[in-house]
């Protein structure tokens, strides 16, 4: 099928090819391996600040796919300051 050149090329999402193996929602330890393997206890401080939009189900945090890849997108923004702490002290 030709290019029509008044069409934009649409680029996959690099998030989405690289989460694509994990579920929708997932739990505080999925979330943590999506983080590059950060602590379950850094993961729930990150979900206690309100960095990261959650849900909860009785005591079980889950968090949807979708919310890890907007927290990304966040940090990783152009003119964030190199000093930037995800979780601010």
């Amino acid at each position: 099928m030709p290019h029509n050149q008044n069409q934009p090329v649409l680029e996959p999402d690099p998030y989405q090819l690289l989460f694509q193996t994990m579920p929708d929602v997932v739990n505080v330890e999925q979330m943590c391996t999506m983080l590059g393997g950060i602590s379950t206890k850094t993961g729930r401080k990150l979900l206690q600040s309100g960095r990261i939009a959650h849900f909860r189900i009785g005591r079980f945090y889950r968090i949807p796919k979708l919310s890890i890849i907007h927290y990304l997108r966040e940090i990783m923004t152009p003119g964030t300051p190199l000093d930037y702490d995800a979780l601010q002290h």
